[in-house]
């Protein structure tokens, strides 16, 4: 079983991987409360991956495709791209539906290349939770 969530949204090191694993195994188990006794075997953690438009962007840039910016459910979307990119990769069929989308800038330029407002991102997303 795969589970995960907003745990953190800091850059990976083993410590805020090991405390993102505890969020999520308490988040588990207060969805899974049978669960309370299983063992985790494997955590990882990663830099999150977000267009500033939120949209998955998928297409072809000088011969090469890609398939990047799933915002969060990148394994959902994941499984979408693979049989959508095989096809122009396989068959020359291009059925990619957001081929040519551009990538937006961040909004007023604030960004630098540094994600200085992550923290603040995930504040706002665990508000929308808690009055979801």
């Amino acid at each position: 079983m795969l589970f995960g969530g907003r745990a953190a949204f800091f850059p990976e090191t083993e410590n805020t991987v090991r405390e993102s694993a505890r969020i999520l195994r308490e988040g588990m188990i207060s969805v899974y409360p049978q669960l309370r006794q299983a063992e985790v075997e494997y955590v990882w953690g990663g830099t999150l991956d977000f267009a500033f438009d939120i949209m998955p962007h998928a297409g072809k840039i000088d011969g090469m495709f890609y398939s990047v910016d799933t915002p969060g459910t990148a394994w959902q979307w994941q499984r979408c791209w693979d049989r959508k990119l095989r096809s122009p990769i396989l068959a020359g069929r291009d059925e990619n539906p957001f081929a040519g989308i551009p990538f937006p800038g961040a909004p007023l330029g604030v960004y630098n290349g540094k994600p200085w407002f992550l923290p603040f991102a995930g504040m706002w997303y665990k508000f929308l939770d808690w009055v979801s």
